[in-house]
């Protein structure tokens, strides 16, 4: 797992072959002005995946891990705590490999997703995304790009 701001995204290209791409979109686009829903990232095969909802309890959000795709998660609006826990420390409770999701059951720890950071969740990393701060109560909005593993 990686956490930062926008600003520092550069040092990471170099961790995959496609982030370099993927980072050059987040800085030269504007965030906000893009549309709810998922768009592809040129001919790379990345996903961008627009979203706008409320933040939810830890109790209402499933623990997920990836293995085709890396999250690449950018707060554009809004604010939520995001969990991170080692997936060798986590077991598996569900798996649904059409659609590149498995449920993990674990003890993640949280940090705040604020406008301007990123999170980026590997296929090792367990995530729990979009909970609640307490703090803030209005709607999320959030970007995630979904990179593949295997280029």
């Amino acid at each position: 797992m990686i956490f930062d701001v926008l600003a520092n995204a550069d040092r990471y290209a170099s961790v995959h072959p496609l982030f370099a791409e993927c980072f050059a979109f987040l800085r030269n686009t504007d965030l906000a002005a893009l549309p709810v829903g998922r768009q592809p990232l040129g001919s790379s095969g990345c996903t961008v995946i627009v979203g706008a909802s409320a933040p939810k309890t830890k109790q209402s959000v499933r623990l997920e891990g990836h293995r085709a795709f890396i999250d690449i998660q950018v707060m554009v609006a809004g604010e939520e705590l995001i969990g991170y826990v080692p997936r060798v420390l986590c077991t598996e409770k569900s798996n649904d490999l059409a659609n590149d999701f498995q449920e993990l059951q674990g003890t993640p720890e949280y940090l705040t997703l604020r406008p301007g950071c990123f999170a980026i969740y590997f296929p090792e990393d367990g995530h729990h995304p979009g909970i609640a701060t307490g703090a803030y109560t209005g709607l999320i909005r959030k970007i995630v790009i979904k990179v593949p593993v295997e280029r």
